[in-house]
Formats: structure tokens, C-alpha cells, sequence
């Protein structure tokens, strides 16, 4: 099943079910989807039986999702953001994180996650942002904060990348 999302940054098509298949969610997991938006991540989570927390500075989705048994925290994420995640994920809200928040957002990252997922666009520009996050780019800032790349999966104009903390011996 293909999901368009029509935003300000005109469509981009990709699979939902691949996506989560990717990340390998679990019953019982915590995942945050950070700038969840419509919940379309966070739904697909919760049928995983993940305890899902999606954040967003925008609550206008959030009755919704209670509704389907989803924590919604409406959070200024440039302000960082608190709590303790098996997997925090970012779809397509990455670049603008970096752009606006850097600093910010990854100390809170290195606290909160024990792995952290990114899918975000890649460098063909038909659609999305002006502004990109090459790969190589966010594989560098997650070494930074002590996170290593699992593995990482291309998609028509996406990335996907899944990182886990680094445990010092």
C-alpha cells in the first residue's frame, strides 16, 4: 500500500509497510515519531503492538490518535525533548530538525534513544524541500553523538537509515 502525502512540499510516494518491515518493531517496544503529523507512522507502529509516543508541535491530529490508544505530546522539538525510547523515528522531519535545531535536537537524541531511525529525501529533487540532509551527512552527525549505523535501505527519492547506540565496553 503506497501513502502520497500532499504537504507543502508537493507529493512523494513510498511504502509504509516496508518502512515499518525495515525497522523490525516489536510488541512492547517504545518508539517516538518525532513530527508525526497525521499519525500515518505512528498508526502503522501501534498495529506492530509498539507503545507509540508521537510528537508534534501541531496537536491537530492528536484526538485521533488517542483515540486509536497513541501518546501525543505537543513539543517545540528544537527544545528538546524528554523521555526513554527503544526507537525514535523521524520521517521527512530530519532536515528541518538540523536546519533549525541542531544542537538541540541531537544532545536530546544521544539521552533518549537506544536506536534512532531516519528517513528523510535523498538527492533527486522532483519534489520536497530546497534544503537536503545528504546521507553522508546524517550517518556523520548520529557517529557524533555515539550512534552506528545498522543498516540503511535507498528508496526512489528517500533514505533510510537505522542507528544504534554504541555500547562502550
Amino acid at each position: 500500500m503506497h501513502h502520497f502525502h500532499h504537504g507543502g512540499h508537493g507529493m512523494f510516494a513510498y511504502d509504509i509497510n516496508e518502512i515499518v518491515e525495515f525497522l523490525d518493531i516489536k510488541e512492547g517496544m517504545k518508539v517516538a515519531d518525532l513530527g508525526a503529523g497525521d499519525g500515518r507512522f505512528s498508526y502503522a507502529f501501534k498495529e506492530k503492538g509498539a507503545i507509540v509516543y508521537a510528537f508534534d508541535a501541531d496537536d491537530y491530529y492528536f484526538k485521533d490518535m488517542q483515540a486509536k490508544g497513541i501518546n501525543t505530546v505537543k513539543a517545540n522539538l528544537c527544545k528538546g525533548i524528554n523521555g526513554d525510547f527503544d526507537l525514535v523515528f523521524m520521517a521527512n522531519v530530519y532536515h528541518d530538525l538540523v536546519r533549525e535545531c541542531k544542537e538541540s535536537i541531537l544532545e536530546s537524541l544521544k539521552i533518549i534513544a537506544k536506536s534512532i531511525a531516519i528517513l528523510d529525501f535523498n538527492e533527486k529533487r522532483l519534489f520536497g524541500p530546497p534544503w537536503r540532509v545528504k546521507k553522508e551527512e546524517a550517518i556523520e552527525d548520529m557517529k557524533k553523538i555515539g550512534f552506528e549505523l545498522v543498516k540503511q535501505k535507498d528508496l526512489p527519492y528517500h533514505y533510510l537509515l537505522l542507528f544504534n547506540k554504541k555500547i562502550k565496553l
